[in-house]
């Protein structure tokens, strides 16, 4: 552990323990540098049985048929699944994000791990959403749930700045209780970022989002 990461966890009074999931895709070495920009030091974990951690983040890029054939195999889906189960904190990016409800419409209906009451669609019309859009997050608005911030790393309650996308489906959010904002105004029934519970999706890519990216960490943590 790096001697600023021992400091910062000292001056917080705890050492974070976040585990970054490994299964061959995804850009593993972009949310890890995203994540330690903020002095939190994180583990990439390539095997299942090393999961052992405070928050998991599961990220992803690719098609749904492939990734969960690769969860599957290496019997990384039960390790995630019992993760959440033992009341920890999980985060999907992207297409981590797009298997974590019941199913994808991607590679002809993929079965996702049924953690959230949700699932994945081609987008209207077939679009292909490339490039930046707004965001507004007020951090009580997430308190509803038990994922919100533990370590209070940020006085910043509100975020109000622009993030990044790069898809072809989305999330349609099934669970009323969940805390959900749109990806955009023109494509309002996907989630951009949905919290349930101890468990946050992400649609847009932080880790290229820039100033926002970095204070939603911050918030998120």
């Amino acid at each position: 552990m790096m001697v600023n990461d021992l400091l910062r966890g000292l001056k917080w009074g705890l050492i974070m323990k976040v585990d970054i999931l490994d299964i061959g895709s995804g850009n593993i070495r972009s949310i890890k540098n995203w994540i330690e920009k903020e002095n939190i030091s994180t583990r990439i974990v390539s095997k299942a049985n090393e999961i052992n951690s405070e928050l998991l983040i599961l990220p992803g890029v690719g098609s749904a048929g492939s990734y969960m054939e690769r969860l599957k195999a290496g019997q990384y889906d039960q390790a995630v699944i019992e993760h959440v189960e033992k009341g920890g904190r999980l985060l999907g990016i992207c297409l981590g994000f797009q298997i974590m409800g019941h199913y994808s419409e991607e590679d002809g209906h993929i079965e996702g791990l049924g953690l959230i009451d949700a699932h994945t669609e081609r987008l209207a019309e077939n679009v292909s959403h490339n490039g930046w859009e707004p965001i507004y997050l007020r951090q009580n608005e997430m308190n509803s749930q038990s994922f919100h911030s533990q370590y209070k790393l940020t006085k910043k309650r509100i975020l109000n700045g622009r993030v990044f996308y790069n898809h072809e489906y989305g999330v349609i959010n099934n669970e009323p209780t969940a805390f959900s904002i749109p990806v955009s105004g023109s494509l309002s029934k996907y989630s951009g970022l949905l919290v349930k519970d101890n468990i946050i999706g992400i649609q847009f890519h932080p880790e290229k989002s820039q100033l926002s990216g970095s204070e939603l960490i911050s918030m998120i943590l």
